[in-house]
């Protein structure tokens, strides 16, 4: 039986250039497990670069990628990425 995974993020509005937030949900919704890591550490990791700025798309992506490794069914994989940018391990 193949797994189940709920539908993509709805994500409303749009981000700092006028592109709606959801082409951002739909872009991640479609990546395998290995590139979808690979983005959401780099998300989490621009995430933190832009701390002085709470307005940063880059937020809101890292907090969309958070939701979709749930929607997948696998928190590992957003855990595993934040792991890769923090340096902390396990």
């Amino acid at each position: 039986m193949p797994d189940t995974i709920s539908p993509a993020l709805c994500l409303d509005g749009t981000d700092n250039s006028g592109k709606p937030r959801q082409a951002f949900a739909d872009k991640i919704a479609a990546l395998d497990d290995r590139e979808f890591q690979a983005e959401a550490a780099h998300r989490i990791w621009l995430s933190a670069f832009a701390n002085n700025n709470p307005r940063s798309d880059f937020h809101w992506q890292a907090d969309a990628c958070y939701a979709d490794a749930a929607r997948r069914g696998k928190p590992e994989l957003y855990m595993a990425a934040w792991q890769a940018v923090s340096g902390q391990r396990e």
